[in-house]
């Protein structure tokens, strides 16, 4: 029983690493100009949203390494 647990959570957590992926790649992708480049209208604004998704970004790895190794864990206690 407790296998089940450990690879629903496993599972969770790397759908919720992959849900912060798409989260923060298709906020990149819709500030994308004409020539490709990040937009953004001042200067605070492109600090904050930096430092806030490379903030998620490293939930989401955390997150996946989680999941990863709960994953092997189960794997191995079977």
């Amino acid at each position: 029983m407790q296998n089940h647990k450990m690879i629903v959570c496993g599972i969770g957590l790397i759908l919720f690493y992959l849900l912060i992926r798409y989260y923060v790649g298709r906020r990149r992708f819709n500030r994308r100009g004409n020539c490709g480049l990040q937009q953004f209208s001042s200067y605070r604004k492109a600090v904050i949203t930096g430092i806030l998704e490379t903030t998620l970004l490293m939930i989401g790895k955390l997150c996946r390494w989680a999941g990863l190794i709960l994953l092997a864990i189960a794997a191995l206690a079977t």
